[in-house]
Formats: structure tokens, C-alpha cells, sequence
């Protein structure tokens, strides 16, 4: 199986482009904005720090940096999965 299959088969399931049941898409709906919600609170955790790093002359490691970056990826994975959400609530509704 190659990558860009991989990553449409997880991109799918991320997005329940498959799924319709409203049993389903609620509570995942409701996990998602959860997560979305921590990721948040992890983004400002970051901004603190580096405010409180730049105030005191401390440069963090390469690690730091890795790990804001892997918050922001996700943390616009999770908008982007959101939106996909709430859409096809959306276009669920409108069809009935």
C-alpha cells in the first residue's frame, strides 16, 4: 500500500467522509471540539513560555520547536476535520 493511499484512507476516517449515522457523527463531533478546545490551551501554554523565555534570555532546545510545530499541524488538522464535520451535518439536514 503506498503513502498517499495511507493518507487518504486516514484522512477519511478522520473526516467520516463514509459514515452517516448521526450516532455516530454527534459524539465524534463533540470529541473533536474537545480536542480542538486543548489544543488551544496547549497554544497558549506555548506563547506563555515563550514570552517567559524571551523575559529571562533562555533559549529552548530544538525540541520546543519541534513540539509547537507538531501542536499547530495538529491543531489545524483538527479545525480542518471540524469543519468537515459540521458540514456534513449541514448538508445531512438540508437533504431531508
Amino acid at each position: 500500500m503506498s503513502i498517499v493511499r495511507l493518507a487518504d484512507i486516514f484522512w477519511d476516517g478522520i473526516t467520516l467522509t463514509f459514515v452517516d449515522h448521526k450516532g455516530i457523527i454527534y459524539p465524534y463531533l463533540a470529541f473533536m471540539i474537545t480536542a480542538f478546545l486543548f489544543e488551544i490551551f496547549l497554544t497558549v501554554l506555548i506563547v506563555v513560555s515563550i514570552y517567559f523565555f524571551y523575559q529571562s534570555g533562555y533559549s529552548p532546545d530544538i525540541l520546543f520547536y519541534i513540539g509547537c510545530c507538531v501542536v499547530f499541524m495538529l491543531l489545524a488538522m483538527t479545525t480542518i476535520a471540524i469543519k468537515s464535520i459540521i458540514l456534513k451535518i449541514k448538508c445531512a439536514s438540508n437533504n431531508h
